[in-house]
């Protein structure tokens, strides 16, 4: 095996995660913000150290499950030994000490909620906890994680947490969670092999697709609280493949329904915020040519 490049190094980071790690948090941004963007130092200091910590996340994760990947056929660096395990502790290494070296300069509330983002990180891909394989708790764990610790830090920039951040993170929350659910049913025959006890190994395809359905019904209902058109265009778009997913319970229909709502929900955050729209096109591009070179695969993709 040759020796990793620059690409496989950046690759290994996962960058295309990161892109709804970023959008979560301009959002809490926006919506702190009175439905603007007000970028301050805390802001971009946040996102750097955020963005790093989460890296380690990534990684780790890679390490942990890198024989399930394979089978599963992630094309994951790792789990594809083009990156060993070795070299991914010196990105994690790396990846500590920015986020550490940059978190001394954000105030105690953002750290406290990185940490608790991270312990969840923890808690989710390592044993003896695991609970990416522990049924509801596997896609409560993402849902929290992203549309609720993710989006809580962007608010922190502008604002102190208050019942105020909740309220705005639901719609976030249920449609992650939504999307979530229906991602372990890609994985069933994976996580069986492995002994893994997902959400949708337990209720199998049928039943875990009614359950994606029921909470992308709840962001709807939630967006329409709380005004929030950028989560309820997304949600209500996606809403038919939902239903398509839960009535047929065929594949193409779950997959359209866990690629069409979020990538939705990044454009419509880079139509407000277009610098990041720019970065995202640019990842997305760059994401195709390494993986086509590197797998020979179209990958992201919707189809």
């Amino acid at each position: 095996m040759n020796k990793p490049s620059v690409w496989d190094y950046i690759f290994l980071t996962r960058p295309i995660l990161l892109i709804p790690v970023w959008a979560f948090f301009l959002l809490g941004n926006f919506w702190a913000g009175g439905k603007k963007f007000q970028f301050n130092k805390t802001f971009y200091v946040g996102l750097v150290v955020y963005t790093f910590l989460l890296v380690v996340l990534y990684v780790l994760n890679q390490i942990a499950d890198k024989d399930s990947d394979r089978i599963n056929q992630k094309h994951l660096l790792i789990a594809e030994g083009y990156v060993t395990v070795r070299q991914a502790y010196l990105v994690i290494i790396i990846s500590l000490i920015v986020s550490f070296g940059f978190s001394v300069f954000l105030p105690l509330s953002i750290i406290i909620f990185m940490c608790i983002s991270f312990i969840f990180g923890i808690l989710y891909s390592f044993v003896p906890f695991k609970l990416k394989a522990v049924p509801f708790a596997d896609f409560l764990i993402n849902g929290i994680g992203y549309g609720f610790l993710n989006f809580t830090l962007g608010w922190l920039t502008l604002k102190p947490f208050s019942k105020e951040t909740v309220i705005h993170s639901l719609p976030y929350i249920f449609a992650v969670s939504a999307i979530f659910v229906n991602t372990t049913i890609l994985d069933i025959e994976g996580d069986r092999k492995f002994n893994y006890i997902t959400t949708g190994v337990l209720l199998g395809v049928k039943n875990t697709a009614l359950l994606a359905l029921f909470l992308i019904i709840c962001s709807i209902i939630s967006g329409l609280y709380n005004v929030d058109y950028i989560c309820l265009i997304p949600a209500v778009v996606s809403l038919p493949l939902f239903f398509l997913a839960a009535l047929k319970g065929e594949t193409k229909y779950i997959q359209l329904s866990i690629r069409v709502g979020g990538p939705l929900l990044i454009l419509i955050t880079g139509i407000v915020f277009p610098y990041f729209l720019i970065l995202s096109l640019i990842i997305f591009i760059f994401l195709r040519i390494y993986y086509r070179k590197k797998f020979g695969i179209s990958y992201p993709s919707l189809r």
